[in-house]
């Protein structure tokens, strides 16, 4: 006699003999007292144990025994591929269970878990210990299943890298996050950083930080509730093995001490609440061979007739993101032997110039340079020397001055030197470019020396293409003709000066010059 499955927990725990007084036989059942081992209850078959691979056709496997499918409940577990029982709900042959018909798919099964399954479909790739197919919403941790994807991305189902909630995967030298491929990659901006700073060269983000606040007391250790009071005091305790990012307080009052960085430091100096002033006599920033500086929303200002360079780079590298030098007596930036890049930075009315490249490389993008030198300066907005390589990019130069060298861009033995994207007007067609070999494209100029692939020459910029140019704004207004001259390609700035978004597709029409209308 087959024992039905309420009573067959009572026969192991009981006995047979209890069993056949306590229980009545219901259920599918199947007569056997009588039969041989080859007449027995084939796996697979109705109202029979199911097999590993399930049923005969037109059966399905509920509680681990083969029934037609209309005696199956809607809380019954069906299966394809294991063997094991899942809780169920038997009912009597001939009988409606109150809650049959409300089952509308059935649960995908694996046995090669827990992890990816070769059993199951794309949409729900992983298999549960409990022999279930999901998607990585239903693991307990992406970690368990592949330590490299320990993020779960609910888009795809799949584990990833990482995603944009969490990029704890993420760090070292690819410390960021990119959504679009879930993977871990290296910053290119300041603002992908947790810190605020990217080392740029290496792609990684500063860590390690020191505080400075000018109206502090100077006896500070540099830590943030302790900061020391100028910025030289802070990077005079810098290793040469620790990159430090300095975090510099703005304030009514401006940092009066010279900065010198020795070689090979690595450091950010970034201002904190605003752009910090620093107004130093002599030299305002001096880096020394082989060191790596990041300059971010600082002012380098002159208020004395003794105010010297506002920065002067020695076979170092330097990048400025958001920095003003302006009013200072001789050339801005002054860089020999360097890397330097000048990133939605502003260089105005310096009377000794604006930037001087001798021998290294410089690349000028989304700047202004303009309203720099003077009618005795020898310097005007740009000046290459000695095989330096200079690359400009949506870039407004406009203004500059210089008595004894051109006043827009002065070349003398360059190397290669390229504009593209544009505004660039001195003070006469015959006076603004004087540079063998440069070459322009996409861009609004008054030198006929820079023709060349759409480029347009006028005699003069217009007052009416600025917001205010009498006073050194020259932000651009509706109607300017440089609105479309210029061509977005892969890897320019996505944004301009002011960080509004540029187009971001390959020889899209985009605003030449620094600024572009939103």
């Amino acid at each position: 006699m087959r024992i039905p499955l309420s009573c067959r927990g009572l026969w192991l725990g009981l006995g047979l003999g209890f069993l056949a007084a306590a229980c009545t036989p219901g259920g599918p059942q199947t007569e056997t007292s009588s039969e041989s081992d080859s007449d027995a209850c084939q796996p697979g078959s109705l109202n029979c144990v199911c097999e590993a691979n399930g049923c005969d056709p037109g059966l399905v496997c509920a509680s681990g025994y083969c029934v037609e499918d209309s005696n199956a409940t809607s809380d019954a577990t069906l299966t394809t591929g294991s063997s094991t029982p899942t809780t169920a709900t038997e009912t009597e042959p001939g009988t409606t269970d109150p809650t049959e018909g409300s089952m509308t798919t059935e649960t995908p099964q694996c046995d090669d878990g827990p992890g990816v399954s070769q059993q199951c479909p794309d949409t729900a790739p992983y298999c549960l210990a409990e022999g279930v197919c999901a998607d990585c919403s239903g693991l307990t941790s992406c970690a368990d299943v592949d330590a490299a994807k320990p993020a779960c991305d609910a888009a795809s189902g799949l584990c990833v890298e990482c995603t944009e909630a969490d990029a704890s995967a993420c760090g070292g030298n690819t410390p960021v996050c990119d959504p679009a491929a879930n993977a871990c990659t290296s910053c290119v901006a300041h603002e992908q950083c947790p810190s605020g700073a990217c080392n740029i060269a290496t792609g990684a983000c500063f860590e390690d930080a020191l505080w400075v606040d000018r109206q502090a007391a100077c006896d500070g250790d540099g830590s943030e509730e302790a900061p020391f009071c100028e910025i030289q005091d802070a990077i005079a305790t810098i290793p040469t093995d620790t990159p430090t990012i300095v975090r510099v307080r703005s304030g009514p009052t401006t940092y009066k001490t010279k900065i010198d960085v020795g070689s090979n430091l690595i450091v950010a100096i970034a201002g904190e609440g605003g752009s910090a002033t620093i107004d130093v006599d002599v030299d305002a920033l001096l880096v020394n061979d082989d060191a790596r500086v990041y300059l971010k929303d600082l002012r380098f200002v002159g208020s004395s007739m003794s105010a010297g360079n506002g920065l002067v780079c020695l076979n170092a590298e330097v990048w400025t993101d958001r920095v003003e030098f302006s009013s200072r007596e001789s050339v801005a930036v002054d860089a020999i032997g360097c890397t330097l890049q000048i990133r939605r930075s502003r260089l105005y009315a310096n009377p000794g110039g604006g930037i001087k490249v001798d021998k290294g490389k410089a690349r000028i993008e989304n700047s202004f340079v303009t309203s720099n030198g003077g009618n005795f300066s020898q310097y005007g907005g740009v000046h290459v020397v000695s095989g330096g390589e200079l690359d400009i990019v949506y870039s407004t130069i406009i203004g500059n001055n210089s008595d004894a060298t051109a006043d827009s861009l002065h070349c003398a033995d360059p190397g290669p030197v390229t504009l593209r994207n544009v505004v660039l007007f001195g003070q006469s067609q015959a006076t603004s470019v004087s540079c063998d070999g440069a070459t322009a494209s996409d861009s609004l100029v008054d030198s006929n020396l820079l023709a060349g692939r759409n480029v347009t020459v006028e005699v003069s910029a217009q007052s009416a293409w600025f917001k205010d140019a009498a006073s050194g704004d020259f932000h651009v207004k509706a109607g300017a003709p440089f609105a479309e001259l210029g061509r977005w390609r892969t890897d320019d700035p996505a944004v301009d000066y002011d960080g509004d978004p540029r187009p971001d597709v390959d020889l899209a029409p985009d605003w030449a010059g620094a600024d572009r209308l939103p």
